[in-house]
């Protein structure tokens, strides 16, 4: 039997889908300050540069998301045309591996990204599936280490942790999925009341940067990642 040989980039020439699951603050959408709400429209004009279709969710219970999940699957396999790319993203409150719904219960990270597997939605078997999680996944904060400090001889707890954390996972693309965190296990995310997610903020100024069309997705949440050093060395733009 003639063995398969994948190609080496994706065809983006059919339709790209996205999800938006947002979940703001009441209170803070009264006082004009909901960081959420300043990525929900980062990611809208993100979308609509990169030629997107997208469906926003906004404010649901977990179980309307889990639903809304399934539907966008459901009407990604019934397509007749050729869909290319499909991003979900999500931005809310979050714990370990869950975000937070409206009804203030948890929906799994997993029920996000199980329905877009192979064998529930052959639609994209072979094609891109970008997640981006912007939840806080835990209460501690990484407070990080100067430079030239103790720690080039003794790595600090959180360099420990993160060391561990890495040293248990496999590489992010796996099946053609990508999975972008705000944070690791156990952390908080970034986040600014008027500007929005470091993370979101973050992606929209990578992907886009000159010659980005050219860097494979994974280079680029490599430069997402990398960006955040910025945080410790300049105010975040206002």
């Amino acid at each position: 039997m003639e063995r398969q040989v994948r190609p080496a980039s994706y065809d983006m020439s059919g339709q790209r889908r996205a999800l938006l699951l947002i979940v703001r603050d009441k209170e803070k959408m009264k006082s004009n300050c909901c960081g959420i709400e300043v990525d929900r429209q980062t990611m809208k004009k993100f979308f609509e540069v990169f030629g997107f279709q997208d469906h926003s969710v906004l404010d649901k219970t977990a179980q309307e998301m889990k639903q809304e999940v399934i539907n966008f699957r459901n009407s990604i396999n019934s397509s007749r045309g050729t869909i290319s790319c499909v991003f979900v993203v999500t931005s809310s409150h979050g714990h370990r591996d869950v975000i937070i719904g409206a009804d203030k219960k948890k929906l799994a990270v997993k029920d996000i990204i199980e329905p877009f597997g192979d064998q529930l939605c052959p639609k994209m078997k072979g094609k891109p599936k970008v997640f981006i999680i912007d939840a806080c996944r835990g209460s501690n904060h990484d407070t990080g280490v100067q430079f030239d400090s103790a720690a080039d001889e003794k790595l600090s707890k959180e360099a420990m942790a993160t060391k561990e954390y890495r040293s248990t996972r496999v590489p992010p693309c796996i099946n053609d999925m990508l999975v972008a965190y705000a944070a690791m296990t156990d952390y908080v995310g970034v986040m600014s009341s008027t500007s929005g997610s470091h993370m979101i903020h973050n992606i929209s100024q990578v992907f886009s940067s000159p010659g980005a069309a050219e860097q494979h997705v994974y280079n680029l949440f490599v430069k997402v990642q990398c960006s955040f050093l910025v945080f410790w060395f300049a105010p975040f733009p206002e």
